[in-house]
């Protein structure tokens, strides 16, 4: 009987052993996939693996940006991660938050100066790197790294002039660097950027329910021998964007529905101009996310209006009167406190404004029919909201009968302000 379980323990130990090895083998190849499946976001650091003296030296006979205009036509790569939107909407303004934001063309002439800068140095230090080269397969290495803005200032890398079309201002928090890749490849490559945008032009009519498209467009001055490509990790990002429903770009608020970027071609003053502005194009569709909003306001607007509705129904004896203006005056303050919204005053109105004018409407009706009853009882039946109650129900006929009235009338007061409330907003 010991051995059996002895021998129902090791059985089981080996189990729980390979049941333990398989959740291993599934969640490290899961976490595999999920890393891979962000690889093309993540920023790229480089370090630069050429010594400093052969940097240097490739640096002094580089004079692509001596000249102001291109001789060859040039197909830059495009790449950037947008990370985050954030719409301050008091202040009409939209801002990008870009990790990062690279293009990158092939210079023949860079390959040749490379060559040459090598040539004459046979240290150990370059052939344990031309070993390295050759081990890894490729020559898509980075070799040397250069301050963007100096190097531009300076003639020795050309200037392509990129500009954010419409923005207004671009802000940076790492220096833009220029890398120099092995096969001859010149990557401008930025950092960190911040690019603002005026939206005065953003349509609220239907807010807390609106949907806003923007487009943004990064574009060359240099209008000659200049074109746009997606480079292939752009494409790869874009794809892998779509896979997890943009959910990889922060945007506080707001549901990005839809997301494209593509090369855009732009031709200037007629269409025989040998001029073209060549760009890479992004637009984009948000949805405000509501949900927050309708419980916080849209909700209680809509028991404000129930409730002040069904006061009617109270006769006038038991204090109507005092229960429609509380009710009024709740209104009125939470009105003031959901009128502190996001958005900027427009000079239409929109889908919360039907609500507070449809609940404005109907508190206002049911106060005035209970000030006329009130005049009513008073003045024309000589009672006082005491003695009312005091008053048989048979010499009170008018008096049920205006009840009876009154209820349709708010009724059909409430459902018109509604209407109108809808036509003005959805089909005017």
């Amino acid at each position: 009987m010991d051995q059996i379980k002895f021998y129902k323990k090791i059985n089981t130990v080996r189990f729980l052993g390979f049941v333990l090895i398989f959740l291993t083998i599934f969640f490290s190849r899961a976490i595999s996939i999920e890393v891979t499946s962000l690889e093309a976001e993540k920023r790229l650091e480089f370090s630069e693996l050429f010594p400093k003296r052969i940097c240097e030296k490739i640096y002094d006979k580089s004079t692509f940006g001596s000249v102001k205009k291109l001789k060859d036509d040039i197909t830059l790569r495009n790449y950037f991660n947008l990370k985050r939107i954030d719409l301050d909407e008091q202040n009409s303004t939209l801002s990008l938050f870009l990790d990062q934001r690279s293009f990158f063309y092939t210079e023949p002439k860079l390959n040749l100066i490379i060559f040459n800068s090598l040539s004459d140095d046979f240290s150990d230090e370059m052939s344990s790197i031309n070993k390295k080269v050759i081990e890894a397969k490729t020559q898509k290495i980075v070799v040397c790294e250069y301050d963007l803005n100096k190097s531009i200032s300076e003639g020795k890398f050309f200037d392509f002039q990129m500009t954010f079309q419409d923005s207004k201002k671009v802000e940076s928090n790492v220096k833009p660097k220029i890398l120099i890749f092995y096969d001859g490849t010149i990557e401008y490559i930025y950092y960190d950027e911040v690019a603002s945008y005026n939206i005065s032009d953003f349509d609220y009519k239907r807010y807390p329910f609106d949907e806003q498209s923007f487009k943004f467009v990064i574009y060359s001055k240099i209008f000659e021998k200049v074109s746009f490509r997606a480079s292939d990790k752009f494409k790869i990002l874009n794809d892998e964007m779509r896979e997890v429903n943009f959910t990889n770009i922060s945007s506080p608020g707001w549901t990005i529905n839809k997301f494209i970027s593509y090369p855009y071609m732009e031709t200037l003053v007629d269409a025989y101009s040998d001029y073209a502005k060549h760009s890479i194009t992004t637009e984009f569709l948000i949805e405000r996310n509501s949900i927050s909003f309708v419980f916080k306001f849209i909700m209680p607007i809509v028991m404000i209006i129930m409730v002040t509705y069904f006061t009617i129904f109270v006769p006038f004896e038991f204090y109507r009167i005092s229960v429609c203006i509380t009710l009024v005056l709740s209104l009125v303050a939470f009105n003031l406190v959901a009128a502190a919204s996001k958005i900027p005053d427009m000079p239409y109105l929109n889908v919360f404004d039907w609500f507070i004018f449809t609940a404005y409407i109907n508190a206002i009706s049911v106060l005035i029919i209970t000030f006329i009853e009130s005049i009513y009882i008073g003045h024309f039946m000589g009672y006082s909201q005491t003695d009312i109650l005091k008053v048989p129900r048979h010499k009170k006929t008018g008096l049920l009968k205006f009840r009876k009235i009154s209820w349709i009338i708010l009724l059909m007061i409430l459902f018109v302000s509604a209407s109108a409330g809808y036509w003005v907003i959805f089909l005017a």
